[in-house]
């Protein structure tokens, strides 16, 4: 007996699910792989809830209240008063605003952190916003840059996928180029810090799809901006910048790719098994140990956590 689907028969592959294009980011998915591939599986591809999402609710919050100052240097919003002042730099008064606003935003999503927190969060945008100053937000050429290319690794185990990410401001330099700036709500690491490299690996990854957009200029500098270097007991140097002009950068991208191809086989082969591997003991930051509901019974850290009540 035939059916009309017969005459389908063949035309579709048998695995339909294989050509499927799935979505990867470098600060959603590659970076927290790589930072902990246990604490990956179970939050972003299991579900579980975050218990302590204050590191992500501190990093919101900076990068919306210096979007939120910016637009208000371009007089696209009012500040703290509600007035529309373009190309004068915000007072503190217009950091505690827009940082108040950005907080409730979160809240409002569910994230919250202490009131101490919100303290030390608007100290230190007060001290991002005095330091920078409004050259700074006058440079800035375009925010909140969203970037998105297909990946086709050269390696053909491995399936094309899509990368996105955002670049939070492109700066205006000398001659027509540009740089691209990523603030990082963290300590800057030392050179030698394997977190270090791969923030530059992401930043290696971006700057070509920066480059296909903006093709009549040169991307020249990649900053990661870390924040939290301008608190009181922090270096005064939060910029790290890379020479993207260097010559021997090219091999450095070339190398960024493939890490980020090899992450995504990694997370794909997790996905499809359920497993995602413990990573050595004691190679996991205590910070990321100490946000993860699994610290008390997991083998990898190297701390001991007191199970205590609220």
């Amino acid at each position: 007996m035939t059916t009309p689907l017969d005459n389908l028969r063949g035309i579709l592959l048998n695995q339909p699910s294989q050509q499927l294009i799935d979505r990867y980011s470098f600060t959603g998915d590659i970076h927290p792989y790589t930072v902990c591939s246990k604490q990956y599986g179970t939050f972003e591809h299991y579900g579980f809830a975050r218990a302590l999402p204050i590191q992500a609710w501190f990093g919101d919050v900076v990068h919306m209240t210096i979007e939120m100052l910016f637009r208000q240097v371009c007089g696209d919003i009012g500040d703290s008063e509600g007035k529309i002042q373009p190309d004068l730099l915000p007072g503190d008064k217009d950091v505690e605003f827009h940082a108040t606003t950005a907080i409730s935003i979160m809240k409002s999503k569910g994230i919250n952190a202490r009131e101490s927190s919100h303290e030390v969060v608007i100290n230190l945008i007060k001290k991002f916003n005095t330091t920078e100053g409004l050259n700074f937000y006058k440079r800035i050429v375009k925010s909140e840059v969203r970037l998105e290319t297909i990946m086709e690794p050269e390696d053909k185990e491995i399936n094309p996928y899509i990368m996105n990410g955002v670049i939070d401001v492109l700066i205006s330099s000398t001659k027509g180029s540009l740089e691209i700036w990523d603030y990082k709500a963290m300590r800057k690491p030392a050179e030698n810090d394997p977190k270090l490299l791969v923030l530059k690996k992401q930043m290696y990854n971006y700057v070509e799809i920066v480059q296909l957009l903006y093709p009549d200029n040169i991307i020249s500098t990649a900053v990661l901006y870390f924040v939290n270097e301008l608190l009181p007991d922090g270096s005064g140097k939060p910029e790290y910048r890379i020479d993207l002009t260097d010559p021997e950068i090219s091999s450095s991208i070339s190398e960024a790719r493939t890490f980020a191809n090899e992450v995504v086989k990694k997370i794909r082969d997790g996905k499809t098994t359920g497993k995602f591997p413990l990573p050595g003991k004691g190679t996991v930051d205590s910070q990321t140990c100490g946000a993860c509901f699994l610290r008390w019974s997991c083998p990898s850290t190297d701390k001991e956590y007191t199970l205590q009540a609220p």
